[in-house]
Formats: structure tokens, C-alpha cells, sequence
């Protein structure tokens, strides 16, 4: 297949692509933002649990 053909199978291919709208992109930009963030929360709280409870069972030890 020459390149020429290769190119124009894409544009071809490209131009079927159902394209998001700028709404749409804002939306789910928005939505892995606040699941990020979700997560991110979730994380930290068990860390800090961890933490402390860590630092309770080395002064215990000790």
C-alpha cells in the first residue's frame, strides 16, 4: 500500500470519527477531576490512619 492511499484511508477513517463537543470534553475533564480528587482523599485518610496507628504500635513496644 503506497502512502498516498494510507493517508487518504485515514482522512477517510477520520472524517467518520464521532467528534465530543466542548461541552461534553468539559464534563468528563471535570468528572476525572473530582474522582482524582475522590481518590486522592480516600488515600490520604487511610495513610494518615496508618500513620497513627504505626506510631501507637512502635510506642508501645518501646
Amino acid at each position: 500500500m503506497s502512502p498516498l492511499v494510507f493517508l487518504k484511508e485515514v482522512r477517510e477513517e477520520l472524517e467518520r470519527v464521532t467528534w465530543p463537543t466542548r461541552e461534553e470534553v468539559v464534563e468528563a475533564t471535570i468528572g476525572v477531576i473530582v474522582f482524582t480528587g475522590i481518590i486522592a482523599a480516600y488515600f490520604w485518610i487511610i495513610d494518615m490512619i496508618f500513620t497513627k496507628l504505626l506510631q501507637f504500635i512502635i510506642k508501645q513496644g518501646v
